[in-house]
């Protein structure tokens, strides 16, 4: 339940500060990722900090993802994969992988192995 009530603060505080670009949707490699990689990285860069919008990691992540442009700002799907991944989580299929990343250095260690610093 915190995850999710993470990710709705990450989504308002965002769409609050009017900060929504247009770019790109990331990097070209964001496509070998599947959706269900892509929401476990989410979900990884949301666990290692109680004040996600402030670290490298999670704009690392979301440019990754494809939903962060260049300019480390919200691109158009943004809300889109937000709105997905609230449902994704509340899924009880997701429950072994938040207990995977239940620690702030067991989340650290998941992106470490995606290449996140």
């Amino acid at each position: 339940m915190r995850s999710i009530f993470a990710i709705v603060v990450v989504a308002f505080c965002l769409s609050a500060c009017n900060s929504y670009g247009s770019g790109s949707a990331g990097p070209p490699n964001t496509d070998r990722l599947s959706e269900e990689e892509k929401h476990r990285l989410y979900s990884a860069a949301l666990a290692i900090s109680e004040s996600p919008l402030d670290t490298e990691s999670f704009k690392d992540v979301c440019k990754k993802i494809g939903i962060f442009n260049e300019h480390s700002k919200p691109n158009d799907k943004y809300m889109i994969f937000v709105a997905a991944h609230v449902d994704w989580v509340t899924k009880p299929e997701t429950d072994q992988f938040r207990k995977k990343i239940d620690t702030k250095e067991k989340a650290r260690d998941y992106l470490n192995q995606y290449g996140v610093r």
